[in-house]
């Protein structure tokens, strides 16, 4: 079980440790260090100098863009190319349902070297498929309208695990969601947001509050209940219908 939970694999280009709970996968991701076409690991360029002052963001226009790139370092008197590391494109298929998706919002590379996918189902056995990314070449096979700001390239890195099915062991961990979700809870439920005042510190301000026991929509509430809980509740009460009344029992 234990095997199945970490996995850690790497190739030429990057490395990636794989970590399952019960409904979370997290990756630690890595680029492989290499020295320059001279042999001279020292003036290679680093991790710290490709990803310095770089990031994804959005100009005025709304478009993607790789900002601060004339910030970064030359490389033997020559100004960075658009071969440069700009992040991680992460491809996940469920092995169970054989269903796949990509995990790169908008074909957006991936800027974190530690990432948590939250989407993952208990008891389910996941392969991901991890690849460099960089800006498309200018000139490429794509026509203007069709291509893409950044492309994966280099050969995938394929990582499989499995989440844990806390129910079909003799112990089960079970984690609602709590503050950390918060976000994802407005976002779903948010249409039943009421407001209302409060005396904080001798201050009256207006806060919000989304009580799942108050949605007026019996499917809703049941839906908010279930997403909140995310298992805890069921398992508590099977755990409690196991309980047996012994009758003729004195002691």
């Amino acid at each position: 079980q234990q095997q199945k939970m970490r996995s850690r694999s790497e190739n030429n280009d990057i490395s990636v440790h794989a970590i399952a709970g019960t409904r979370d996968v997290i990756l630690g991701l890595n680029l492989q260090q290499k020295d320059d076409e001279s042999g001279d690991s020292s003036s290679s360029t680093t991790l710290s100098d490709m990803l310095s002052g770089l990031t994804v963001a959005d100009d005025a226009n709304g478009a993607d863009r790789a900002a601060s790139e004339s910030s970064l370092p030359e490389k033997n008197g020559q100004s960075p190319s658009h071969d440069l590391f700009v992040g991680f494109s992460i491809d996940r298929r469920d092995l169970s349902s054989g269903k796949s998706t990509s995990l790169n919002f908008e074909g957006r590379p991936i800027q974190k070297f530690h990432y948590g996918d939250y989407t993952v189902e208990p008891g389910h056995q996941y392969e991901y498929s991890v690849r460099r990314m960089i800006k498309a070449p200018s000139r490429s096979r794509y026509s203007f309208f069709s291509r893409p700001k950044y492309v994966a390239v280099g050969s995938p890195l394929v990582i499989t695990v499995t989440t844990e099915d806390p129910s079909t062991s003799k112990h089960g961990v079970y984690f609602n969601r709590g503050a950390a979700g918060s976000q994802a809870y407005a976002e779903k439920f948010g249409e039943f947001r009421k407001w209302h005042r409060v005396n904080k510190y001798g201050t009256p301000q207006w806060t919000s509050t989304i009580n799942p026991l108050t949605i007026p929509d019996p499917a809703k509430k049941k839906e908010a209940c279930a997403w909140l809980s995310r298992g805890l509740e069921e398992a508590l009460l099977e755990f409690i219908s196991q309980a047996k009344v012994v009758l003729g029992n004195s002691e």
